[in-house]
């Protein structure tokens, strides 16, 4: 076998993984814009549900809390256009909306008398390790 012959099957080998993974890149590409549809009217409906119950405010910590539900599904929706546009996604973002969803959680579920030792420890823990990994990755 020829040089010349050995560089075409190579050259035929690499082009179908191209097309291969561009087609991925393709499909992949629609299930995150399908995602950003439903992101977009859930985060549409969290605000119209924001001021209805800011008129009917029974509960200020449901306010609260659908307000925070709000903000994670925008930070959800930055990363999703972040990744269509860049391909990437950075992990100080994926680290706010956790830290986010944390916080939401915890206002939901603020009776701390429900809650036992072992589980304020582990929240407390995970408060730390996301402060850490925000601090220590988004100072770079």
């Amino acid at each position: 076998m020829t040089r010349m012959e050995d560089e075409e099957k190579t050259a035929q080998y690499t082009h179908i993984h191209k097309l291969f993974r561009k087609a991925l890149e393709i499909s992949f590409d629609t299930v995150i814009m399908l995602f950003l549809f439903f992101i977009l009217y859930l985060t549409v409906y969290s605000i119209y549900l924001n001021f209805k119950l800011t008129y009917n405010v029974s509960d200020p910590k449901l306010l609260i809390a659908n307000i925070l539900v709000t903000i994670i599904l925008i930070e959800t929706y930055r990363i999703l256009i972040i990744y269509l546009r860049q391909h990437r996604v950075s992990i100080t973002h994926i680290l706010e909306v956790g830290i986010v969803a944390l916080v939401q959680k915890l206002i939901v579920t603020l009776d701390f008398k429900e809650l036992d030792a072992l589980k304020l420890f582990a929240v407390g823990g995970l408060f730390f390790i996301l402060g850490y990994l925000y601090i220590k990755i988004g100072g770079e």
